[in-house]
């Protein structure tokens, strides 16, 4: 997954903060599907910043960035 964040109109890549077994708090995120993938996006009033780390374990059997999307129209 791309972790892209936006600073005074800019893009920056929050690739530092979103290390393997680190913990970040994302505020005003979302996720974008973007060539049949998913990208994490911060907005430039959003923030990533780094904290303890969590008392959870993350279930990585359930991998949703490696799944293949594709656009459905539904009729109403």
């Amino acid at each position: 997954m791309m972790h892209v964040l936006w600073t005074d109109g800019m893009i920056y890549y929050a690739v530092d903060l979103l290390k393997a077994g680190a913990t970040a708090i994302l505020r005003n995120a979302k996720i974008d599907m973007f060539k049949a993938s998913m990208r994490l996006a911060v907005d430039k009033w959003g923030r990533v910043e780094a904290t303890e780390p969590a008392s959870f374990t993350v279930n990585e059997e359930n991998n949703l960035s490696q799944v293949e999307y594709e656009l459905v129209n539904v009729a109403e």
